[in-house]
């Protein structure tokens, strides 16, 4: 049985299509798409070091960044990013609650951040659905294993967190 292939350009990357005369045949050489995340911190500082950080990973593409839980809320309801990363604790944190919050995030990943590790904080990032709760101290290390780790589904925490 004859197999055709044919590679493309598409965006400045090459893909290859092979086929046969049967469909189940097919084979796909397609580049897996970035992980999309979501920013969401009231520090413009924090934002920015994070954003660096990520831009420095070609598997995930930041896809906005946010100043309250309101602005998150509602990108995310239209960008449906695979992954949020959020810090707990910003300036609307009095007028949206947990439960809204959790409601305006889902279909998304959620991760957590604060530099606070009391349970009050733990407490918290469990009622938003969070799959974890990061360290802000430790985010050099820890957020792209963990973004890249929930972006495939998985629920358990890994063991380096």
């Amino acid at each position: 049985m004859a197999v055709m292939c044919v590679t493309l350009l598409v965006s400045a990357v090459t893909h290859s299509v092979c086929w046969s005369s049967r469909p189940s045949d097919m084979v796909y050489n397609f580049p897996p798409m970035p992980i999309s995340v979501l920013l969401a911190d009231d520090s413009e500082i924090i934002r920015r070091v994070i954003a660096d950080l990520l831009q420095g990973d070609p598997e995930i593409q930041v896809v906005a960044e946010c100043v309250s839980f309101a602005q998150t809320m509602e990108r995310a309801s239209k960008l449906h990013p695979q992954v949020i990363v959020l810090d707990v604790h910003m300036g609307d944190e009095r007028t949206v609650t947990p439960s809204q919050l959790k409601f305006g995030l889902i279909g998304s990943r959620l991760l957590a951040m604060s530099i606070w590790k009391d349970d009050e904080t733990k407490a918290l990032a469990e009622k938003i659905g969070a799959a974890t709760l990061l360290d802000k101290a430790n985010l050099v290390t820890a957020l792209i294993p963990a973004i890249k780790h929930y972006a495939s589904g998985d629920k358990r925490i890994p063991r380096s967190e």
